[in-house]
């Protein structure tokens, strides 16, 4: 955990996970990057911490979270899956 803040107690880490997945599921389009910064930073780990968690390098994970590289598919799944949330994608409604 990063050491700039106080632990949670475990019902006040499943109040934020709860709030984080309300903020993601209002925004369905929102970019790749931005997801995974904002559960990295909503579970209070650092970059090295939660590529450990997820099993990809930190490096990895630091360029995604900047923008500066692309996540195929399987890395997405492995950096979403700590938190429980899983790919999916927003068809556009037919007209």
């Amino acid at each position: 955990m990063d050491k700039r803040y106080h632990p949670h107690s475990p019902s006040e880490q499943l109040a934020q996970r709860r709030k984080l997945a309300d903020e993601l599921a209002q925004q369905p389009a929102m970019p790749i990057p931005d997801v995974i910064r904002k559960t990295r930073t909503a579970l209070r780990l650092t970059i090295a911490e939660y590529a450990g968690l997820c099993g990809v390098s930190s490096r990895t994970l630091a360029d995604i979270e900047r923008g500066h590289t692309s996540p195929t598919l399987a890395t997405v799944e492995k950096l979403l899956r700590p938190v429980g949330l899983v790919v999916g994608a927003v068809a556009a409604p037919r007209r």
